[in-house]
């Protein structure tokens, strides 16, 4: 009878609040990689324009040029 009151105790976490945040959990410890490298990604492009940004219109441009295409070819195939 203990058996039975503990799947039932069981299937009721399961499909409440409480299987909810477990899922979310795992979710997030999949999900957080991820983030992290399209973040680390994105401050490559940044990091990139701030340090020529001192040296004219034409290297800022250039970078930014370069930036994208190195975004697109290279990130994006991988």
């Amino acid at each position: 009878m203990a058996n039975l009151e503990e799947r039932e105790d069981e299937k009721k976490w399961a499909t409440g609040w409480g299987g909810y945040i477990e899922e979310l959990k795992k979710g997030s410890r999949i999900a957080a990689p991820m983030v992290a490298v399209t973040v680390l990604q994105y401050l490559v492009q940044v990091v990139s324009v701030i340090m020529v940004r001192h040296l004219g219109q034409l290297s800022l441009s250039s970078v930014a040029s370069a930036t994208s295409l190195t975004n697109i070819t290279g990130f994006s195939l991988l």
